[in-house]
């Protein structure tokens, strides 16, 4: 199409020439190439190489406001592909699946192991770079490894990536120190979500429901679709009910339903709850993701503080879709 308006505008240029005719032909309107006539999605790496270069080229094309709106536009998501850009403070200027973070900087975005995924974006530079990390899959509702490739035009961040199978030996997530708990507790969950994919549902909520596999104050408990337990070793009998049906230790905060708005990118929660090593009720961090519809989570006990209130509530782990 391009070369055939390029062809029609050269010819009508040559017949002003010719006979003279102050005829004025229109002016050609410039589009972004897609990347669909350049990269097959087969090979998809090259294919986001493409995309985020039909983004630049738009840029060069159209201005920065353009490219801004044509791809804060859901109508120009393609399949996993997107485009997210950020200006030269690193903030987000467009972003189709998460524009609620319009305006937050990219840097302070982790990923779900707690790597510094947004600042290892933010390193590109005009040759670019590729970034891996662990992110859910809007398409399957899954974690999954993502891919993205990042470059730097005229400061500003153009990005996009694509996903490919996460595939783990479950063994190998939890070799982090208890000393750090938060990232001992991401490894945890990840570990059960790993185990999920190896073995499957039936194997893995057995494995979590044997209380051989409770490792000091770290257990993990899983919940279905509909956030009825399938496991849960210290305590079987709740096996078989609903999550958002447990109450905090006081019986007026609705804790199960806070736990279960946990999404794909996990939500940290904090609350009053026994310590099955100490048999005492302490101040819990409980870490809870979503993975193809199932809910699996775990936590740490802290040493409660002399008059605290047991008000803390949930926050989102991750500030952005990658």
């Amino acid at each position: 199409m391009r070369n055939s308006l390029l062809i029609i505008l050269i010819i009508g240029l040559a017949t002003i020439g010719i006979t003279g005719c102050d005829r004025v032909v229109p002016e050609l309107m410039t589009d972004p190439v897609t990347p669909t006539e350049m990269m097959p999605t087969d090979d998809p790496a090259a294919f986001t190489v493409a995309f985020v270069q039909a983004a630049i080229d738009l840029y060069k094309a159209e201005g920065r406001d353009a490219a801004i709106a044509y791809y804060n536009d859901p109508a120009n998501i393609e399949g996993q592909w997107y485009v997210f850009i950020t200006d030269e403070n690193d903030l987000y200027l467009a972003h189709p699946v998460a524009p609620r973070f319009l305006g937050k900087d990219i840097k302070t975005v982790p990923g779900l192991d707690r790597s510094l995924v947004g600042v290892e974006i933010a390193m590109a530079t005009t040759e670019g770079r590729w970034t891996e990390y662990l992110w859910p899959n809007p398409g399957t509702n899954k974690l999954e490894k993502k891919r993205t490739w990042s470059i730097r035009h005229d400061g500003y961040l153009f990005a996009s990536g694509y996903y490919e199978p996460w595939v783990r030996d479950p063994a190998t997530l939890t070799l982090v120190s208890k000393d750090e708990p938060v990232a001992f507790t991401h490894n945890f969950v990840l570990a059960a979500i790993a185990r999920y994919e190896f073995e499957g549902l039936e194997a893995t909520a057995a494995y979590y429901n044997d209380k051989a596999n409770i490792d000091g104050q770290w257990y993990v408990f899983i919940t279905d679709p509909d956030d009825m337990f399938v496991a849960h070793a210290p305590s079987p009998d709740l096996v078989g009910t609903d999550l958002k049906d447990v109450l905090g230790l006081d019986g007026s905060r609705m804790l199960g339903v806070e736990i279960a708005a946990a999404t794909e990118t996990g939500l940290w929660i904090e609350y009053l709850w026994p310590n099955p090593a100490t048999d005492e009720n302490e101040q819990k961090r409980t870490w809870a993701i979503r993975h193809d519809g199932y809910l699996f989570g775990s936590g740490y006990y802290e040493p409660v503080v002399e008059n605290a209130m047991d008000t803390t509530g949930a926050t989102d782990t991750a500030a952005a879709e990658n």
